[in-house]
């Protein structure tokens, strides 16, 4: 299948915000602009987004519950009562269990933790595993990231057992009667940040517990390098109190003293680096991941609770090994569903509905995940077992595929997710009804642009103003992640030296550039696109900045998010006819001038755009024409008179004295505006 091609979208230029802002913060207008993409379009929004710290963690009490929730843990704590956490078998579950466990420990409670087993006892908390923890002596059940919809499951239990739940999933109608229950999604908590992970809520009942115990002045922060993981890893919007939290996690994990983390960093290879969000996301998390995917994500949670450095290390790399045992898993279903794929028409296919037998459920919707990437379609996978299927859902911004599935439900034994991701139980024999069914609903719904990947940029800039300063304000925009992306920028129209495919099989494509200073560009996955780029031509990039360490060497590279021929000439011609440029204002200025050297003044927009035509082979509209004209006349190069039936007498003026500017002009800077805001949309 030939690569997909992106429509290129920019940010719309807001100058003079962005001016106002770089003036006030001292930050370059391209860091300005890419602040008022984010949404941080205020002095006082931008000053907390840019330096906010541990002053703007909020008052863990002013989430709904959290004063019951206290005092039923530390009357458990004091009468020495069992505790047991229960966690999610995701990252977030294992980090929230982890924090959670290890502050209670501090603390003096009796605590165990508890993981369901994904594969055999599923997601949340289930009437087995109660049972099982009320006969060995629990007394109290703390669920982190999970119980807010455990409705039944409470009720089966009252009376036998005290929960209290910690989650940030969105809450049913009908909660649990559990003894308390903190989420900041509730309609009426007051938390000013209602997009926790379920470790940053689980870190709220811990902060709130200190207080508890230690005063109410004193300060908890600890353990922000494990909260920093799973928030990450959980894809909440790294802004607000979720960007502090991640922050300060982060500058944690670069002196990290949990032996589990610095076992982990070891297996990873990180050991000594900067760790970033990305490294979070795409290093550490997939190996807490693949535990809970595999295996059993208490492995996760006993690596970050140890304090053995040998049982660390063993641990460590298990979870490494776990990986690759995911990471192969995961390779074996992607080829079954190509071959699926390849015996489909997939241009008419709306929707990608693939099924297959048995298909590891922790790792379908990763794969699911990859083929959107790869198609930019809807894709459902679907685990068939027993006469049933297990079915993750992964969808594109314009298929809202929980609403899609809900008019499926009569097909559905069950369902749930929202409007990006979803998951699924079916009848085997519904599945080809099912994608029937939403290939239909795909098709009425969706247009042919909503199947084209749009990528975001947030400014046009000049490879020379890539420099190692303009990297370093960059930094001050991190951590990185959903709601913070990483800045994307293009350049256009620089000429390409060489070129050359390089990894396995050719997948990515290596680029320099003639006469930039920074010239090397490294192309993911896009080999595909080396026949239809020509050296010494030009070329339009969009890409991201980054330095590169190669065998001690360090510098600044472009990581290219696409690449594709300039086409500077059609660009022109329509941009053309919409505003004029310097050059059709000089033709309109020569023109004008060539009229009057005939004894010619009494002209009207239309001569003017023939005679254009007849000595310089391309036509401008008399709308632009006008404009050029009104420019002229404010810079005072040229005179007008009205006359009757549209008729204009022009008049050159004297060659002025000084240089002139056309940015004096008022008409020519709105013609650079609507010039810029058509490149915009048209990138």
């Amino acid at each position: 299948m030939a690569r997909l091609k992106k429509a290129w979208r920019l940010f719309p230029v807001k100058r003079e915000l962005a001016s106002e802002l770089s003036r006030k913060l001292n930050i370059s207008e391209i860091i300005a602009q890419t602040l008022i993409n984010r949404g941080v379009t205020n002095e006082i929004a931008a000053t907390k987004f840019l330096h906010a710290g541990a002053e703007y963690i909020a008052n863990p009490y002013l989430l709904k519950g959290m004063q019951t929730a206290v005092a039923r843990i530390a009357q458990a704590i004091e009468n020495h009562e069992k505790i047991t956490v229960y966690g999610d078998y995701d990252v977030d579950g294992i980090t929230a269990c982890a924090i959670v466990y290890k502050t209670l420990v501090r603390l003096g409670a009796c605590v165990e933790y508890y993981i369901p087993d994904r594969q055999s006892e599923g997601y949340g908390l289930n009437d087995t595993a109660l049972t099982n923890l009320i006969k060995t002596g629990s007394k109290l059940v703390i669920t982190v990231d999970c119980g807010i919809s455990a409705v039944k499951e409470v009720n089966a239990v009252l009376g036998k057992l005290d929960i209290v739940i910690t989650d940030h999933h969105q809450p049913p109608d009908e909660l649990p009667a559990a003894v308390a229950v903190i989420n900041p999604k509730q309609p009426d908590c007051p938390y000013p940040e209602k997009d926790l992970a379920g470790v940053g809520v689980a870190f709220k009942l811990c902060q709130a517990l200190w207080q508890f115990c230690n005063g109410m002045d004193s300060e908890f922060y600890d353990y922000l390098d494990i909260v920093a993981i799973g928030t990450v890893a959980d894809i909440v919007p790294l802004t607000g109190e979720n960007r502090v939290l991640v922050k300060i996690g982060l500058a944690q994990l670069a002196t990290t003293e949990n032996i589990g983390i610095t076992a982990l960093l070891a297996a990873c290879g990180l050991t000594g680096k900067p760790v970033d969000s990305g490294s979070v996301g795409f290093v550490i998390a997939p190996r807490l991941n693949a535990v809970g995917r595999v295996s059993q994500a208490a492995v996760g949670v006993e690596l970050l609770i140890t304090d053995d450095p040998d049982h660390a290390r063993k641990l460590a790399s298990l979870l490494d090994e776990e990986n690759s045992a995911r990471q192969a898993i995961e390779k074996i279903i992607l080829d079954k569903a190509e071959e699926q794929l390849a015996t489909m028409d997939i241009s008419t296919s709306n929707v990608l509905v693939l099924a297959g037998e048995a298909w590891h459920s922790g790792v379908i919707g990763i794969v699911a995940s990859r083929l959107v990437d790869k198609y930019y379609k809807p894709v459902i996978m679907i685990s068939v077992r027993d006469g049933y299927g297990k079915g993750s859902c992964r969808s594109i911004p314009a298929f809202d595929i929980y609403e899609a599935l809900s008019r499926c439900s009569d097909l559905l034994t069950q369902f749930g997710g929202h409007r990006q991701a979803a998951g699924l139980t079916i009848p085997a024999d519904n599945i080809p009804l099912l994608r029937e069914r939403l290939t239909a609903i795909a098709a009425a719904s969706l247009s042919e642009s909503d199947y084209i990947p749009v990528l975001k940029i947030d400014s046009c800039v000049s490879l020379e103003e890539i420099t190692a300063a303009f990297i370093e304000q960059l930094t001050c925009l991190e951590p990185y992640g959903f709601g913070n992306p990483s800045p994307v920028f293009a350049c256009q129209n620089v000429q390409l030296r060489e070129k050359r495919l390089v990894g396995q099989q050719n997948r990515h494509l290596k680029l320099k550039l003639k006469n930039v200073s920074v010239n090397d560009v490294i192309a993911w996955n896009m080999g595909e696109l080396s026949d239809s780029l020509a050296c010494d031509k030009d070329i339009d990039l969009v890409f991201v900045p980054k330095y590169n360490e190669w065998q001690g060497q360090k510098k600044l590279q472009l990581t290219a998010h696409d690449v594709r021929s300039s086409n500077t000439s059609t660009k022109k011609e329509m941009l053309d006819k919409i505003a004029p440029d310097r050059d059709c204002i000089k033709h309109v200025y020569i023109t004008v001038k060539e009229f009057n050297k005939q004894g010619q003044y009494l002209v009207s927009s239309a001569d003017i755009s023939e005679k254009i035509l007849e000595n310089h082979n391309f036509a401008l509209p008399c709308t632009v024409i006008n404009m050029a004209v009104t420019v002229l006349t404010e810079l005072k190069l040229l005179t007008i008179k009205l006359q009757n039936e549209g008729l204009t007498e022009f008049f050159i003026e004297p060659s002025p004295q000084k240089k002139l500017d056309l940015a004096d002009s008022a008409t020519f800077r709105e013609s650079e505006r609507i010039r810029q805001e058509y490149l915009a949309q048209h990138i």
